[in-house]
């Protein structure tokens, strides 16, 4: 964005630089205009001033998201500094459309990434072996996990194969039918057969009989002849009970389908008022976008003459073969079951707010990351034993700290976001007590991003959204701004988690870069024991670069086969 921009309705103006942020008259004299949005760049710093007598409530919502991917710094005469490290593609900045262009990861290889995030996400939920209800629940799911049931609408309904329309088409050109039998009573002139089971019934339900033609095709049947040796007359049951069978959609599956597109329109509804908020907005404009996108497929796919033969759903066929196997119906009975068990798996609901409001690219690294380390440890066949959230409250903070833990064969954990509390320490002035008790951390409480343990002996890996600057971008593009190389100070941080945690044998970052480096502790053996940075790049479709992924699986294999 070159020049300043105005907002009228906020009397608000952006700029690259401060000077020209001068008097409301002249800034609305030199503004340039604004169509659709404007395009900011995240290496950039713009400056913001309001002319207004009170500043808009968002700016303090955003300086108070310690996770916001919005850096802002107040300065004299109501003017902002506002810098969007690490974020990618659109946002709004109050009733400002923003598209901030990131040069260290393309907005389309983000989506893949949160795609990616989303299946594997959804996995480890159905991965769950102990009933619902077992483990930790909210009180009140509500808001906290609506951005969760977004993504996995996001997801399965626009993004997968098949999407929603093409799961449309597989149903409506091919439905899952059943044969319906029904009994009538016909007069006899227009039955030419009667089956044999059904004579009984004839009888039963009639008691008015008339002449039979000898010519008539039921003169010679059995029941013909003992009527006419009773009677002495040719006699037939003026009606017969006949028998009619047709192909019906009026289906269980069909029910279960129609009950639960009209349910999606409900959570969307509801998703959309919760996710708006107080302010009535979306901070990310196409979240709005999407829902309204999924809304009308969802509502062009129930307007199909088809379900005018489909009745109200009665009970959920969970067992049916046809949800579980069939194209089409096995994706939305997937998608169904999904959200019913997303509240069994507890991360940070905060955390998916920001990779969907904010773009929060570096966390998104994080829960990239320990998914790709998951696919590691799932490798050859290892079975999961128990998943399950961990949750610790923290008085001091006055927050609840939740953690995934995840239980391998083989006596192998993985755990993501898991707390190691620290001790109060003590005085110069007290006399040394050797049986002076250390919790997990000696220091202060440390949390890693992901640790793997092994019959008691942990290996941490620590993900690292950043890096020195190189001259090349994050993904070969011309332009500077990419990630070259891990930054020394993180390593410091893996010799901080090496030291001060109990039992950590090795500690390395994932950064998205090139170059790979392990650091060998003291009298080492293997080459995880020690510190090191380990590159761990996307490429497209949202999958890990293999040489990086070999590298780490390397390390890890040593480590669990130890």
């Amino acid at each position: 964005m070159e020049g300043v921009f105005y907002s009228e309705s906020m009397r608000m103006a952006i700029s690259e630089v401060p000077y020209l942020l001068g008097e409301e008259a002249t800034v609305i004299e030199n503004a340039n205009p604004y169509k659709d949005y404007l395009e900011l760049d995240e290496l950039k710093t713009y400056f913001v001033r309001f002319y207004d007598e009170k500043v808009p409530e968002f700016i303090s919502q955003l300086q108070s998201n310690k996770k916001s991917s919005c850096f802002i710094q107040k300065f004299p005469d109501k003017i902002y500094e506002i810098n969007f490290n690490n974020y990618s593609g659109m946002t709004r900045f109050g009733p400002i459309n923003v598209r901030v262009k990131n040069k260290k990861i393309p907005e389309d290889l983000y989506n893949s990434m949160l795609n990616y995030i989303a299946l594997k996400y959804a996995n480890l939920i159905f991965s769950f072996n102990t009933p619902l209800g077992q483990r930790y629940k909210r009180e009140k799911p509500g808001s906290d996990i609506a951005y969760i049931e977004y993504l996995f609408l996001k997801t399965f309904l626009l993004e997968s194969s098949p999407d929603i329309d093409a799961i449309a088409a597989l149903i409506l050109n091919d439905p899952h039918m059943k044969i319906n039998v029904e009994y009538a009573l016909t007069p006899i002139e227009k039955v030419s057969f009667v089956e044999t089971g059904l004579f009984l019934k004839t009888l039963i339900k009639s008691d008015n009989f008339a002449i039979l033609p000898q010519n008539h095709s039921l003169f010679r049947t059995r029941l013909a002849n003992t009527l006419a040796l009773k009677t002495q007359k040719s006699i037939f049951p003026a009606q017969v009970v006949t028998q009619y069978k047709y192909h019906t959609v009026d289906t269980l599956e069909n029910r279960f389908v129609r009950h639960f597109l009209k349910q999606i329109r409900h959570r969307l509804d509801r998703l959309a008022s919760e996710m708006r908020g107080v302010s009535g907005t979306y901070l990310n404009s196409e979240i709005e976008t999407n829902i309204e996108k999924i809304l009308k497929k969802i509502n062009m796919f129930l307007k199909d003459p088809f379900w005018t033969d489909v009745a109200p759903m009665t009970f959920i066929p969970s067992n049916s073969q046809v949800l579980q196997r069939r194209e089409g119906y096995r994706q939305l009975f997937s998608l169904y079951s999904l959200l019913q068990l997303c509240t069994r798996c507890d991360f940070d609901a905060d955390d998916f707010k920001n990779l969907l409001e904010t773009k929060d690219t570096p966390t998104l690294f994080e829960y990239w990351s320990f998914f790709n380390v998951k696919d590691i440890l799932d490798g050859n066949g290892r079975k999961i034993i128990d998943c399950r959230s961990i949750v610790t409250d923290d008085q001091k903070e006055q927050k609840i700290d939740l953690c995934t833990v995840i239980k391998y064969e083989d006596n192998i954990c993985l755990a993501f976001n898991q707390d190691y509390s620290g001790t109060t320490g003590c005085s110069p002035e007290d006399d040394f007590d050797a049986q002076h008790i250390t919790n997990s951390s000696y220091s202060h409480k440390l949390i890693p991003d992901i640790v793997i343990n092994k019959g008691g002996k942990m290996l941490i890996l620590d993900a690292k959204y950043k890096g020195r600057q190189g001259s090349g971008t994050f993904y070969g593009e011309d332009e500077s701004g990419g990630i070259s190389r891990w930054k020394d100070e993180d390593i410091d941080k893996m010799h901080t988690y090496r030291e001060a945690i109990k039992n950590v044998v090795g500690a390395f970052i994932l950064y998205p870069g090139e170059i790979p480096v392990v650091y060998p502790a003291h009298n080492a053996k293997k080459l995880y024991e020690g510190v090191g940075a380990l590159p761990l790049k996307p490429v497209q479709g949202g999958k890990p670069t293999k040489e990086h992924i070999d590298n780490i699986s390397k390390i890890i294999n040593d480590f669990i086969s130890t």
